[in-house]
């Protein structure tokens, strides 16, 4: 008889901050190597906008796109971290890293940065940043706010 594998526990959020923030500044790294000057400054974050519309319009392979987004998701999750009151967290519903204000909302930015560069322009990345700065919606584009159930909120400040 078969055992099933064991699985292994959820990353904490000290782990997963740590990886994005790794991830975030490889990111800076090699897209530095390519002629990108990203950095920490939320006035250029619509650099990031540009380069997924560069990235797309040059047609790479399904393994780079994969590779992308996890490093831009990782850089645009990590500028609303070091330019808000965010914070790193792991999302056991949705297996993967996100970000969480104070209110507790929470944003997903590997999956608006895959959006952005699987769907296009209307998933604006600066637009995304600037929501999580401001906490409003800029003009023309619209802002799905879900927090986690109240069961969930409460079982988190036990």
């Amino acid at each position: 008889m078969g055992r099933k594998a064991e699985q292994e526990p959820p990353p904490s959020d000290a782990e997963t901050a740590e990886h994005m923030r790794t991830l975030a500044e490889l990111f800076v790294e090699h897209t530095r190597e390519d002629g990108y000057a990203f950095d920490w400054d939320p006035a250029f974050i619509h650099h990031l906008d540009n380069y997924c519309a560069e990235f797309v319009a040059s047609k790479p392979p399904p393994e780079v796109i994969h590779s992308v987004i996890m490093g831009a998701g990782a850089y645009l999750g990590e500028m609303i971290v070091r330019n808000g009151d965010w914070k790193w967290v792991y999302c056991t519903d949705e297996k993967a890293a996100a970000v969480e204000s104070p209110e507790e909302l929470r944003g997903y930015p590997h999956n608006k940065v895959a959006k952005r560069i699987h769907e296009g322009n209307e998933h604006n990345l600066e637009a995304f940043f600037k929501y999580a700065m401001t906490g409003e919606a800029p003009h023309g584009t619209i802002a799905r706010v879900s927090k986690p159930s109240w069961w969930q909120r409460l079982r988190s400040r036990a």
